[in-house]
């Protein structure tokens, strides 16, 4: 890096030009970098905020709308009783998951297209009830 004469110009920085002073500096502008990138992702993030409008503050949870109706028919897809435990509703989606993957049905494009379908009714499912869960 090469820096003007303090003499000449009246701007610059006096430095020899020395392996130690070259580390430095760039230690120096490493250092610097590192310093912008936390503060362009710290505000950021308070600008995230300010467009969420404070809507939800640390630690609450949102604020779920069910349907006790749709609730009962997610389990029934799930093939579940309504009030089943987190851990029986996700070893029922995974063995859904296994049964209706479309993967296994490769070769017939009917009973692909049929198994698409049934594991989306599946995974809205799943997820309906898990939005549940996790705000209750």
């Amino acid at each position: 890096m090469e820096f003007s004469d303090p003499g000449s110009s009246g701007i610059g920085i006096a430095l020899n030009n020395t392996p130690q002073r070259d580390c430095r500096e760039i230690t120096m502008r490493m250092v610097l970098v590192a310093i912008v990138a936390v503060l362009i992702l710290l505000a950021l993030r308070i600008l995230s905020a300010v467009i969420a409008g404070g809507r939800r503050r640390e630690g609450e949870a949102p604020k779920v709308e069910t349907d006790p109706k749709r609730l009962e028919q997610c389990f029934d897809v799930l093939g579940l009783k309504a009030g089943a435990s987190q851990g029986e509703l996700t070893q029922a989606y995974r063995d859904l998951v296994n049964v209706w993957h479309p993967d296994r049905f490769a070769g017939n494009q009917r009973l692909q297209k049929k198994a698409e379908d049934r594991l989306k009714e599946i995974n809205g499912a799943y997820a309906y009830i898990r939005s549940y869960y996790r705000w209750k």
